[in-house]
């Protein structure tokens, strides 16, 4: 099986460095991911594989890449859970670590990852223990505000 698709990217090795199972829909899923460059559902994934796949196998493969750093959860306004590539500096098997805010489109409904957008540091906030710190801005992405 040929797993370099994406510009030439080794899918195989990937998959083999962050010590995920390399079956042909995991292959073809990272593939999806990276030729994507916005952040995928489950309804995303199983439009694009033609409903082909079980669900319970998208999802445990989601479920497997999360854990070993290979993709992060973002956020969605209907609450469904997204995922999104992680940089390699960013995760790793035992810690996400996603600094940076997200971008969410009124009318598409994508929600993009905004390197350049760091979270402030937080110090301290006494009385209080931050378990989650989000940081989202809304509107129209380039394609939706164009048309």
């Amino acid at each position: 099986m040929n797993s370099k698709t994406h510009n030439h990217l080794d899918i195989g090795n990937i998959l083999s460095e962050k010590g995920i199972s390399r079956t042909n829909f995991r292959t073809k899923l990272v593939n999806y991911f990276y030729s994507s460059n916005k952040s995928l559902s489950v309804d995303d994934i199983l439009k694009y594989f033609n409903n082909s796949i079980n669900k319970v196998t998208v999802y445990r493969s989601l479920v497997s890449f999360e854990n070993n750093g290979l993709i992060h959860k973002v956020p969605d306004t209907n609450n469904l859970m997204r995922y999104s590539l992680c940089r390699k500096e960013e995760c790793s098997p035992i810690s996400h670590n996603h600094n940076h805010g997200h971008f969410i489109c009124y009318s598409c409904n994508q929600t993009f990852c905004l390197e350049g957008v760091k979270y402030p540091e937080i110090i301290s906030m006494k009385g209080f223990y931050v378990k989650e710190f989000k940081l989202t801005a809304e509107g129209y992405c380039n394609e939706c505000y164009k048309n």
